[in-house]
């Protein structure tokens, strides 16, 4: 009976997920109730003092002893905690996970499969990817559970999968990662991803996150905190299926790169940039380039101060019939070649704002935009205008 309330007691405690945290709320609770006996404890010494009453004296006996059982009852509580804690490794990390899931073909069944990929994995797999200090994060990935359709498997970069269909992956983290780079790089069987419950505070490098997920066609990342992230550069790198995605709770305060970021994202349509702060990005080089179905961008609330590099910023982006650039200071950029190139919808643009005094570079800025001519390019720059190669 003992050994079936013992494990009925520990399955209950891992199912709710006990925390430090609230376990110190609980040990804050008994200590006030503590300093509360111990006030009356005072209150009762006072007593004795001024009326010298026996019966008082038997009272504040049975006080200290409540007193010495409750400060055992706190150390025991402590000490079964941190072991519960210690077996079960529940902490606030059993929260900090990634679903997905993925699509098995016919002739990917038995084939060793990529669902996961570190800095270091790469390295191995392509000799002749340079190595950087900065970016390996083999060891903070291994601390990871994975589970395919509810089963625990052995950690491994690759998997053989034994039959087509549709499987879930479950990745559980035991600790904050700090660099997610390449993290699902070439992941191409990976269709949907779900970060909603992925802590990703200490999380600074993002570099290629989603690279060349070419099937994948939905992404949740509405609850990521990226205030800490400096480098976004070929996140979503040639995810070439991917239609829309809401970026609305993005935190880019801190980001200085956010070089191709949506490189050849061919599928999508519209994307709402309203939100992004780019107070501190210097570089937005190819950051559209190959969108060719993208017909709607919001960057409204752009700001360009500091951004050094926009070559090949629209690159490609042949559905985009307009967009407003009212708000873009240009002062500090020395790069704009192939800007625009390709847009050939671009019937109209608005360039009021840009000042090219400081750009080096400008060549085939609006190479390919068959729809446009100098009439239609909306601007007070000289420079730009008298340029006989931006077209």
């Amino acid at each position: 009976m003992k050994m079936m309330m013992d494990s009925y007691v520990l399955n209950a405690v891992k199912k709710i997920k006990l925390n430090i945290e609230r376990i110190d709320d609980i040990i804050s609770s008994i200590n006030k109730l503590k300093e509360t006996i111990e006030s009356a404890k005072i209150m009762i010494e006072n007593v004795i003092k001024i009326s010298s009453v026996n019966t008082v004296n038997i009272q504040l006996k049975g006080v200290n002893l409540i007193l010495n059982s409750l400060n055992d009852d706190i150390k025991k509580a402590k000490e079964k905690v941190r072991n519960l804690l210690d077996d079960y490794q529940i902490k606030n990390e059993d929260n900090n996970y990634i679903t997905s899931e993925i699509i098995i073909k016919e002739e990917d069944v038995n084939e060793d499969i990529r669902i996961l990929n570190s800095c270091e994995e790469c390295i191995s797999i392509y000799p002749g990817l340079r190595k950087y200090k900065n970016i390996n994060n083999e060891n903070e990935i291994k601390k990871c559970e994975i589970k395919i359709n509810d089963k625990v498997i052995p950690f491994n970069y690759l998997h053989n999968f034994k039959a087509k269909g549709k499987y879930k992956i479950k990745y559980t983290f035991k600790n904050h990662l700090t660099n997610t780079t390449f993290m699902f790089k070439e992941c191409s069987s990976l269709t949907n991803i779900d970060l909603s419950n992925f802590n990703t505070n200490n999380v600074i490098d993002m570099y290629g996150m989603f690279w060349k997920c070419s099937s994948l066609s939905n992404i949740n990342l509405s609850n990521c905190n990226n205030s800490n992230v400096t480098n976004m550069k070929n996140m979503f790198f040639e995810c070439s299926s991917l239609k829309n995605i809401n970026l609305t709770n993005f935190n880019t305060n801190n980001v200085n790169n956010m070089d191709g970021m949506f490189w050849n994202c061919s599928s999508l349509t519209n994307i709402d940039l309203s939100y992004f702060n780019t107070n501190n990005v210097t570089n937005m080089e190819g950051m559209f380039y190959g969108c060719s179905s993208l017909r709607n961008i919001n960057l409204s609330n752009f700001n360009t101060n500091n951004v050094i590099n926009m070559s090949g910023m629209f690159q490609g982006c042949s559905s985009l019939t307009n967009i407003n650039l009212s708000n873009f200071n240009t002062d500090n950029v020395k790069n704009m070649a192939f800007m625009f190139s390709g847009c050939s919808s671009l019937g109209n643009i608005d360039l009021s704002n840009f000042n090219t005094n400081n750009v080096i570079d400008i060549i085939g800025m609006f190479f390919g935009c068959s729809s446009l001519n100098k009439k239609n390019i909306i601007t007070k720059d000289k420079k730009l205008l008298n340029n006989k190669n931006i077209f």
